[in-house]
């Protein structure tokens, strides 16, 4: 598994059955008024809890820059503004 991914638990999803934590070779998952809790600096991202975990309550993040997410954003509205052009063009076309 990638360093830079991060897991996290989602609360929503999360029993607190513990599967996760006795799997877990770093014990680095300990329940914590009934939920599954991370600890980032013993986990060694082995994935292992992603695996056990009965309701897909672990899942993986990946920390994207500000400046990533603005050019991905960026890139996307260019290629939308480009598709919309190309239907009018094509779209006048087809009227004319």
């Amino acid at each position: 598994m990638n360093d830079n991914v991060i897991l996290q638990v989602r609360k929503d999803l999360c029993l607190g059955c513990g599967l996760c934590a006795e799997s877990c070779p770093q014990q680095a998952i300990s329940l914590q008024s009934g939920q599954a809790k991370i600890a980032r600096n013993k986990c060694n991202h082995c994935g292992l809890c992603l695996n056990v975990c009965p309701q897909g309550a672990i899942v993986e993040l990946l920390p994207v820059s500000g400046r990533d997410l603005q050019d991905t954003v960026n890139g996307l509205k260019d290629r939308a503004e480009g598709i919309i052009a190309r239907i009018e063009k094509l779209t006048g076309q087809i009227r004319a």
